[in-house]
């Protein structure tokens, strides 16, 4: 073997074992005050997620209840129909609403102050109504009672809409600020893998170096200082580990924090998929869990079937007997329609105003018998608004299943469903209408409602 002239020459052992240990201490020192700024970053994150995020977040999480108890306060304001019970109400609401100031969010506090606004519009309302119906002189004024009551239910539903957009606002926040915290949280734990990984890779290379070395040059002529090598070496690995020791218990409290935060999350999430109405899930949830379904299906080959029910002439009925009336029968078909899922897995959110939509998976024998039952559950309905009044309603509903059918995504159903309502609607109501691959198949009453 020709060796370079550089080797011929000869290379002083002592130097060389000098170089090497300059360079092993180099590295040593830079390895460990990267350690050290490292290790007093992650003492520092931790120090603000506990000081500054995570109350944060405990306070947007108690804000959130706080506009809960408004909207049940608002509810109970505007159903009181007493005056001594509005007036206790409207003193609750004013201290519950006042407490938003003490937080540094100006949405917060002017949201407040539109509750408190409009839950003052409602009590006065209500007093102008009581003094327009209690006046002795005879000439029972129904038009101004009539204004005041349309008064009072307008100020409710603005009440109401603000507390949803509150709830809305502190759930995003509360949920960007704990996604935020976790990612920072990753992220650390990422440095630390990849930091750590190159700190040892070196040495590795380095070792392989230096056994390369050894092996060639020196390990043939004198083979015991083989093991007194690795014997070295095992001694001066030991602190490193030490280390990694103490940089795994730091990612394990970060760990701990996580999963906290997601669960706070979670919780927030709970609270935002719920329709506050009727209890049913939200058009964004239900999207989310069709969406899910519809992946299911198409993975297993399993059937899927979507249902758009609508209410018929809903708005006459608001128009005639007041929201409040219309709330109740929204009410009312939620049970039903929830009903469904216990006994035939069908699962139904609130689309949007009267219109609901629902889907059921897997094993379905009869989709038409299934509809068609829903439609007669809601036509057998019979609300008491007061007054000895009974309202009765119908609906109409389009289905749209998958059929085997090769479909990019859950939407397109939704659209075939929509489509099929709509023709149930234009075609007398009150009726089920299915759109199969090839034919449109009607079912129900014969007449509207």
């Amino acid at each position: 073997m020709i060796m370079p002239r550089f080797f011929r020459n000869g290379l002083s052992l002592r130097l060389t074992g000098r170089f090497a240990l300059v360079v092993v201490g180099i590295y040593v020192f830079a390895a460990s005050l990267y350690s050290v700024q490292f290790l007093n970053r992650v003492e520092k994150g931790a120090g603000v997620a506990r000081e500054q995020q995570i109350p944060l977040i405990l306070s947007q999480n108690r804000n959130a209840l706080k506009i809960e108890r408004a909207a049940s306060l608002i509810r109970s304001v505007y159903l009181a129909h007493d005056r001594r019970v509005e007036r206790q109400i409207q003193l609750q609401l004013q201290t519950l609403t006042q407490s938003f100031t003490l937080d540094d969010n100006q949405l917060l506090t002017d949201g407040g102050r539109n509750i408190a606004a409009d839950v003052k519009i409602i009590t006065t309302q209500r007093e102008v109504a009581r003094a327009l119906r209690s006046d002795t002189s005879g000439q029972l004024d129904n038009g101004k009672i009539e204004q005041a009551e349309v008064a009072a239910a307008e100020a409710y539903q603005r009440a109401i809409r603000t507390t949803e957009a509150l709830g809305d606002n502190l759930s995003n926040d509360a949920v960007q600020l704990a996604d935020g915290l976790a990612s920072t949280i990753e992220k650390a734990a990422r440095d630390v893998r990849f930091g750590w990984l190159f700190i040892l890779i070196l040495p590795a290379v380095f070792l392989v170096l230096v056994l390369w070395v050894v092996s060639r040059h020196i390990l043939r002529p004198i083979s015991a200082a083989v093991s007194r090598l690795e014997a070295r070496d095992d001694a001066v690995a030991k602190p490193i580990f030490e280390e990694l020791r103490t940089v795994t218990d730091a990612v394990e409290a970060y760990g701990a924090l996580s999963l906290d935060l997601k669960r706070t999350n979670e919780m927030l999430l709970v609270l935002s998929d719920q329709d506050g109405l009727t209890g049913l899930l939200n058009r964004r949830a239900f999207e989310q869990r069709l969406d899910n379904a519809f992946n299911r299906a198409i993975a297993s080959g399993s059937e899927l079937c979507v249902l758009m029910i609508d209410l018929d002439h809903f708005k006459s009925i608001n128009d005639t007997y007041g929201h409040e009336a219309g709330d109740a029968c929204l009410r009312e078909v939620a049970v039903i329609s929830s009903s469904f899922f216990q006994r035939h897995g069908l699962l139904v959110g609130r689309y949007g105003g009267e219109e609901f939509c629902g889907f059921v998976e897997g094993q379905i024998d009869s989709v038409s018998v299934l509809a068609a039952a829903l439609r007669k559950a809601i036509e057998m309905l019979s609300i008491d608004v007061g007054f000895g009044k009974k309202i009765h309603l119908t609906a109409s509903i389009g289905v749209s299943c998958l059929e085997g059918r090769e479909i990019g995504r859950a939407g397109l159903l939704l659209k075939e469903a929509d489509g099929a309502l709509y023709e149930a609607k234009h075609t007398g109501r009150n009726r089920v209408v299915i759109r199969g691959q090839s034919n449109v198949s009607v079912f129900g009453a014969t007449g509207g409602d």
